[in-house]
Order: structure tokens, then C-alpha cells, then sequence
């Protein structure tokens, strides 16, 4: 008559922890498959800094050439809409030959409507309004004489813009505005202006949200 064979219990158990060892994972590896990952919610954030040019329009005497910076934050709260608070300050030296360096500081917000997406560009279109703080000086009779003078007012500004995603959450924006502010003319008037901004930025992506797609 065959003799059975008792299995001693720590190496039944020593078999039963090592079955568990090899499974747990696999089952985990499957589960993580088989889930897809949770969708962002709610609304997108991000913030920008860059270069910002501004072709600052004197009626009667000509254009003055600024460089300067421009940074901002925007939200988009919807498909196809969003609102940015923007600020930009740019300054140029010896304005028409006057030896006086003139500037320009505004803050604007405003929405901003993207028509449309196309892999990983987008175009924006914006419509803004603030303050707008211009520092100016116009020659009278000739260099050796002008009139300086800085004017603080209401501004507004529309444009459109470019944005390509870069790296993780980086992206290059560029964008082209119509800006009108006002200035002191040779008469000592405050007078409307209109004046060209091109900014380029590099934005960081601080919230995707669920209203911006995968990249």
C-alpha cells in the first residue's frame, strides 16, 4: 500500500505567498490598462512673458520705434472663449531727434474668442481695454526745442494671435495688436493715437483643464 506524502506547512506557505508575489502585479499591470486615465476638469490657466514691439504714432511728425516687454494671464473658460489680463512696457530713446526717451506703459484685459485648432496650433482674436500711460516729446521749431509731456488715459486694443505648442507645457505665442492711446501734441493737446504692438511669447501652461485638448 503507496505511502502519501505530507507537504510541511512552511513550505506550503512559502509556495502559496510566491503564487501571490507573481500574480499581484500582473493583475495590477491589467488594471492600469484597462482604466483609462481621469480627464482634467474645469477651466485652463496659463501665463506668459516675452518680447513686445510697439510703433508709437505721432500725427503730424512721424512714428517712434519701442522695445520693451510684455507679459500676461490667461483663462479659458470655454471652447471657444477665454479672458487675459495683459500689461506690456516698452521705452525708445531720443524721440525725433529731442534727446528725450519716450515710453508707453498699458494694462488691459479683456475675452478672447479661438475660432479654431488645428493640431497643435490655435488662433485667438482679443479685444481689450484699460489705461494706457504715454510719455512723449515733440520737436517745436526744430530739435533744440519740444515739448515734453506724459498722458494718462483710457486704451483699448484688438488683435489676433498665434499659439503652437512646444515641449510639456510650453508654447510660443505671437500676437499683433491695434493699440489707441493719446499724447500731448505740439499744441499742448491731449490727441488720439493710433499705434501698431507685436508681442512674442513663451507661455507656460499652468492648468490644461478640460476645455484644451491632448497635445
Amino acid at each position: 500500500m503507496p505511502k502519501s506524502r505530507v507537504i510541511p506547512k512552511r513550505v506550503f506557505a512559502g509556495k502559496v505567498f510566491l503564487a501571490i508575489a507573481l500574480i499581484t502585479p500582473a493583475l495590477a499591470q491589467n488594471r492600469l490598462h484597462s482604466e483609462p486615465p481621469t480627464a482634467a476638469s474645469g477651466p485652463a490657466f496659463d501665463v506668459s512673458v516675452g518680447y513686445c514691439y510697439l510703433g508709437m504714432q505721432v500725427p503730424g511728425t512721424g512714428t517712434v520705434n519701442l522695445n520693451g516687454v510684455d507679459a500676461s494671464g490667461e483663462i479659458q473658460f470655454a471652447r471657444h472663449w477665454g479672458a487675459i489680463v495683459d500689461s506690456s512696457y516698452v521705452r525708445g530713446s531720443n524721440a525725433f531727434g529731442t534727446g528725450h526717451d519716450s515710453y508707453i506703459l498699458s494694462a488691459l484685459a479683456g475675452p478672447v474668442f479661438y475660432p479654431f485648432e488645428r493640431g497643435k496650433a490655435r488662433l485667438s482674436i482679443r479685444a481689450l481695454g484699460g489705461a494706457g500711460l504715454v510719455d512723449s516729446a515733440v520737436p517745436l521749431n526744430g530739435p533744440s526745442f519740444y515739448l515734453h509731456g506724459w498722458v494718462t488715459r483710457p486704451s483699448y486694443a484688438l488683435g489676433v494671435g498665434l499659439e503652437h505648442s512646444l515641449a510639456g507645457p510650453l508654447a510660443l505665442r505671437i500676437n499683433g495688436d491695434y493699440l489707441r492711446t493719446a499724447f500731448a501734441n505740439s499744441a499742448d493737446v491731449v490727441q488720439l493715437q493710433n499705434n501698431f504692438r507685436a508681442t512674442a511669447s513663451i507661455v507656460v501652461r499652468l492648468r490644461r483643464g478640460a476645455m484644451l485638448p491632448s497635445r
